[in-house]
């Protein structure tokens, strides 16, 4: 995309928005600004021909200069109230897209959010949106009003001064626009290289997440990994370092060069007004003031161009966010739909940049069945759970539900039909009724929140606490916040599941925070209140699904290489005695255990 097309497209999108009452603003603000230019120019000649004048007394002129200062110092307050009431258009225009952009993620499959592709375009978007007036579409706004309004009063004072002679104005002009042929040696550097710094700062940020996030911050603190984030962090400024290093080097020489010319224009200038020998001295004190605020407004008009030259690289970023394909969600409120819980995967395919996840996954589950994933780290488990509940577009083959196939399913209807926990799942900072039903505080069913905390056993655990399911977790938000234990955690993330009623559900590792008795009443809770459900567990603790009602789908090397009952893959499956042989031996002795 150009950069000319990029303007356009932001700065119609704001005209758009306000129409009139931004056309008004806009011509009330050029208007206002080219009196007060006028006027602050002829002041100092004004009063040079009051002076001169011997009919008028000296207190009757200074009380005419007087107010024709306070009439245009009016016209300036006026002009900044008008200023300001743009700013604000402006900054509610950026925000109209904070909405948008949580909008457009919420929509994104997250195989493209897990990309780095997509962590840059979204890293880039952010920066286009959220950086306030002075870098991105909201700089691109406020930097085209400057240029509208300091191209007025350019006019208005070549205007002025080619009343006087036009050869000063003329000269003024020429030199203006040599000094914006060395600007756009310095704005061509710029677009060259401003990939260069995204990158750069892209990588910046992960750096900076990851030292905020409290996931890794303690990792961070007991594995004393300061030195090797130091050591990552630094080849990174230093990078950066050298970008604005020869960027601020080519601009030194510009500015160098378009002072000179400055100083070049007001002599020569001058020269001509005095060479003409009939020119006043209050034309000559208007010629030096009108040229010193050309000059300024020239200098003005140069940099907002440059600084909207600059920031329409991050149109190209935002507009490529935008243009990225995303769900809307459209179906949210549709009536709840019902089946049987019947999946059927098949020839299922999933890949990364030409590395194989998974492959050739073939399995059925009839509805209401129980079924255990299992295998060692890494063979593939939760990418195939990403994939049955949608997250994951597979790269061939199919995972239908109830003989559809899920790919043509809104996202609403697959949030009705499935219910997950992963392992790795978040408590976020809200309350804890928030985090069990997921939806806006006016459409929890209190009741339903307390039944299925009560359910998981943290009954007494809220009742205990202040504010009961109304509690905030953690202090993000609320400072009177509480923290949870793994254990609370893992309980909470199963109400969530019970909360949400869906005839297919996967568990992810639920108990990995529980203790042993724990564990036991977790299966227990899930025998009871997903019997009728159609059940998906992946767990490496093998002895808790060792039942005949269990079937368990082994995975090695992205693929079911084997599936059935645990007696039976015990005496078919040499991969899978082999992996319950090891973790029975923790328990019951074997290798240095010592033997009941």
């Amino acid at each position: 995309m150009s950069q000319r097309s990029n303007w356009f497209y932001i700065f119609s999108k704001f005209a758009a928005k306000y129409r009139l009452k931004f056309v008004v603003i806009l011509l009330s603000l050029c208007l206002v600004e080219s009196v007060y230019v006028a006027g602050i120019s002829l002041l100092p000649s004004l009063a040079v021909v009051l002076i001169q004048t011997k009919d008028l007394k000296l207190a009757m002129v200074i009380l005419i200069i007087l107010l024709a200062g306070v009439g245009v110092y009016a016209i300036r307050i006026f002009d900044l109230f008008l200023q300001q009431r743009l700013t604000l258009l402006t900054f509610d225009f950026r925000f109209d897209y904070v909405p948008v952009f949580s909008e457009h993620i919420f929509g994104w499959r997250q195989s493209l959010i897990d990309s780095v592709e997509g962590k840059a375009v979204i890293d880039q978007a952010y920066e286009a949106i959220y950086n306030g007036q002075n870098v991105g579409i909201g700089a691109i706004i406020a930097q085209t009003v400057t240029l509208i309004r300091t191209g007025c009063q350019i006019i208005v004072l070549l205007g002025m001064m080619g009343i006087l002679s036009i050869w000063p104005a003329a000269i003024v002009l020429g030199l203006n626009l040599l000094q914006y042929a060395f600007q756009r040696i310095g704005n061509q550097w710029y677009f060259n290289h401003k990939g260069e710094q995204n990158r750069i700062t892209s990588y910046q940020s992960y750096f900076v997440r990851t030292l905020m996030k409290r996931s890794t911050g303690k990792d961070i603190r007991l594995f004393a990994m300061f030195d090797l984030f130091h050591q990552h962090f630094i080849a990174l400024i230093q990078k950066l370092v050298t970008w604005q290093r020869h960027y601020s080097n080519l601009s030194l020489i510009i500015n160098l060069g378009q002072r000179l010319v400055n100083v070049i224009g007001l002599a020569l200038s001058l020269l001509i007004l005095i060479a003409l020998r009939n020119v006043s001295i209050a034309s000559l004190l208007f010629a030096i003031s009108a040229i010193q605020t050309l000059n300024l407004n020239f200098g003005n008009f140069r940099d907002a161009y440059v600084t909207v030259g600059k920031n329409l690289v991050f149109v190209d970023n935002f507009r490529k966010f935008m243009a990225f394909p995303y769900r809307q969600d459209s179906g949210a409120k549709e009536r709840k739909v019902s089946g049987s819980g019947q999946i059927e995967v098949q020839h299922l395919a999933y890949q990364v940049n030409g590395t194989a996840l998974v492959h050739d996954i073939n399995f059925f589950v009839k509805p209401g069945e129980k079924v255990a994933i299992v295998g060692e780290n890494g063979a593939g488990k939760s990418t195939l759970i990403k994939l049955l509940c949608g997250l994951y577009t597979p790269s061939s083959g199919s995972v239908s539900i109830d003989g559809q196939d899920i790919a043509t399913w809104a996202p609403a209807t697959m949030r009705q039909r499935v219910a997950v926990e992963f392992q790795d799942d978040v408590i976020l900072h809200f309350t804890i009724a928030e985090n069990v039903a997921c939806i806006t505080p006016q459409q929890i069913d209190t009741a339903r929140v307390e039944a299925v905390l009560d359910e998981v056993g943290l009954r007494d655990f809220v009742t205990g606490l202040p504010n009961g399911i109304q509690t905030f977790i953690g202090n993000e938000l609320n400072e009177n916040g509480i923290q949870l234990s793994g254990g609370q955690k893992d309980k909470i993330l199963f109400a969530r599941v019970l909360y949400r009623q869906a005839d297919i559900n996967i568990l992810d590792e639920p108990t990995s925070a529980l203790d042993p008795i724990s564990e036991k009443q977790f299966y227990a809770l899930v025998d009871a209140k997903l019997s009728q459900k159609t059940t998906i567990i992946v767990t490496h603790r093998l002895g808790a699904l060792a039942t005949e009602d269990v079937k368990i789908l082994v995975m090695k090397d992205g693929t079911v290489s084997a599936s059935g009952s645990h007696r039976w893959l015990l005496a078919n499956c040499d991969y899978y005695r082999k992996l319950w042989s090891a973790q029975r031996s923790l328990y019951v002795g074997g290798d240095r255990h010592e033997a009941s």
